[in-house]
């Protein structure tokens, strides 16, 4: 039983994991566009089992200091306290990324404020922080390994 739920959740997720034909925000073909966040997961990553990843962006400088300091075990026991105190200071993206997949999208939510900066949080089974911070918003490329995970921005030309 275990197993066919595995199948089930696997082919799910494959489905959900090409979103390069869906359109963008702008109604535009979303291959129009240079993508704006890339996730990608190892095939062993977390050990062979799902990660939860959210990007954060935040306003304001004392708020991301504050969640900079946070490990990823922090961050999701406390996100929805966090984020209704933070009162559209941040916005939360979130996925939960099985072995093997990608992601790709070229928007994210709106948010009315420019971000100065980015935090990412990813879930693993392993101690640590496994958590990112980056100034301002641009592009990212992250990839979830087997014990933790990378962030680098993504070059304004790169193509899906």
């Amino acid at each position: 039983m275990k197993r066919l739920a595995l199948t089930i959740a696997l082919l799910l997720a494959g489905c959900a994991a090409d979103r390069s034909a869906r359109p963008d925000a702008n109604g535009g073909a979303s291959g129009n566009s240079a993508p704006i966040l890339r996730i990608e997961a190892d095939a062993d990553a977390n050990d062979r089992h799902p990660v939860a990843v959210d990007v954060v962006r935040v306003v304001d400088g004392e708020l991301a200091r504050r969640l900079g300091s946070l490990d990823a075990a922090s961050w999701f026991r406390d996100r929805a306290a966090l984020n209704g105190e933070a009162a559209g200071r941040i916005a939360i993206a979130s996925w939960e990324m099985v072995p093997g997949q990608s992601v790709i999208l070229h928007n994210l939510p709106p948010f009315t404020a420019t971000p100065t900066a980015t935090i990412v949080f990813a879930r693993y089974g392993t101690p640590g922080v496994h958590r990112q911070s980056l100034d301002g918003a641009g592009a990212l490329d992250i990839r979830l390994g087997r014990n933790g995970f990378t962030v680098a921005t993504l070059p304004k030309d790169t193509a899906p």
